[in-house]
Parts: structure tokens; sequence; C-alpha cells
């Protein structure tokens, strides 16, 4: 008898600790925005479609301008309303101010090293000071102008050379956008030696395919380890050397 009553305790301990725990995830939900139903594990994950932003505007007219989903393991909160978007940014902006640590960005930018990625703290306010005190001046950023408008020129003479036939903007903007970034990152390379560089293009392309696309392990992160399998990890780790060799090589030059 005196050897059971040890295994009660355990069991009693046990179920008032699920207990508890059940009902704090009530209370939790019951301060949560409204949202749509969501099944087990994949949440409302199902609930996007091939036109995520479609469904999002869609789901918005039901459930309001502030929405919660749960996105596999990742609860999001989804923002429809300008107004509410304003008193999040400008009211509680050190309470969102973090970003999800996507698995590609952490490679990408060395443990989300990068002032865009950096989780907010001591590290990413350094980092803001150098950016508004070095690169981000009144004068340093004037001084980028021309850079500006001969890309956007070069962009719009890209266009009329392919009249009459149809012109993927997409990639107009892409070029365009990595060209002006190229030129004011890397002021004292030839900038044709970019905009000339098909492999060059390749690699930036395929960093933000693996930036963009879907990755288990972004609303899973207990499942990274298929991406060892998927072939994720191989494209990560080949394209990421693969731009390390091009920032050393600049580095190198200037």
């Amino acid at each position: 008898m005196s050897s059971e009553i040890p295994l009660v305790v355990l069991f009693i301990t046990l179920l008032l600790l699920l207990m508890m725990k059940k009902k704090r995830q009530v209370m939790i939900t019951r301060r949560l925005p409204p949202g749509p139903k969501k099944l087990p594990i994949i949440g409302n994950l199902h609930q996007l479609g091939k036109l995520p932003h479609r469904s999002l505007q869609n789901m918005s007219k039901r459930y309001g301008d502030l929405m919660f989903l749960q996105l596999g393991s990742v609860p999001a909160l989804v923002v429809s309303s300008p107004d509410v978007a304003r008193e999040i940014f400008k009211n509680h902006d050190l309470v969102f101010s973090g970003r999800a640590p996507l698995y590609a960005a952490k490679r990408f930018t060395y443990n989300l090293s990068s002032i865009s990625l950096a989780p907010y703290g001591e590290y990413w306010r350094e980092v803001r000071k150098i950016l508004v005190l070095e690169l981000m001046t009144v004068k340093r950023v004037e001084s980028f102008g021309q850079v500006r408008v001969q890309e956007v020129a070069l962009a719009m003479e890209r266009i009329t050379n392919n009249a009459p036939n149809v012109v993927d903007l997409s990639s107009v903007i892409f070029s365009l956008s990595n060209n002006v970034v190229c030129r004011v990152a890397f002021g004292l390379m030839n900038p044709s030696d970019v905009r000339n560089s098909s492999r060059f293009q390749e690699i930036l392309n395929e960093a933000q395919h693996l930036m963009g696309e879907f990755n288990v392990a972004d609303y899973f992160p207990w499942m990274g380890w298929v991406n060892k399998f998927n072939g994720v990890d191989r494209r990560l780790e080949k394209n990421f050397r693969e731009l390390d060799r091009f920032f050393d090589q600049v580095i190198e030059e200037t």
C-alpha cells in the first residue's frame, strides 16, 4: 500500500498541471482577436490557398481588421486596416518590433546579424545608430540620387526596346532593384559588371527564392530536419557560399 502512495501523488500532480495548462490556454484564447477555426497541427495553413493575399482579404471581411491565425506552430496577427497598423507601429512599436527568425534568413544574415532581421536589443540599437549616422545621412542619400535616375532610365529603355512584345515587369523591377543596391553598396565596382553578370543574377534569384518560398521549418521548427532530405539545406548552403565568395571578392577589390 505504501508503495502506491507516490504513484497516486504523481498522478494527481500531473493531472493538476494538465488542468492548469488547459486553463491558461483557454484564458489566452479568450484574449485573442477573432479568426477562422483551425485544424490540429497545421492550424490555418490550409486556408491560405495559392493566393494568400486574396484569402486574407476575404477572411478579413468576415473577422475584422485585426485577425488571428495559427500558421502551423506560429501564431500570427493579420492587420488589414491603416488605423490599426498605425496604432501597432506607432504606439506599440517595441512590442511588435521583432521579426520571425526565418530558416533561410538565419543563414544568409549570419544568424540574424542584419539590421532588418536582428531581434530588438542592444546589438540592433548599435547597428541602427551606425546606419543612421554613417549610411543614411541626407547628404549620402542625395549622393545616390543619380544612380537611381540612371537605373530607372535604363529600365524604361529596356521596356521600350521590347515593344510591342510582352514585358515581364517582375523581372525588370527585380533587375532595377538589384542594380541600384549593387551600385550603392559596391560603389567602386563597375556597375556593368553586375548588370551583365548572368551568373550573379542567378545567385540573387536563388537567394530570393529560398527566402520567399514555403519552408516547413518556418511553420514547424521541430521539423527542420526535413530540410536535410528535401534538398533545401543543400541549396541554401550552396547559395550562401556563392554569395559569401562574391562579397569577399568585392571587399578584396575595394
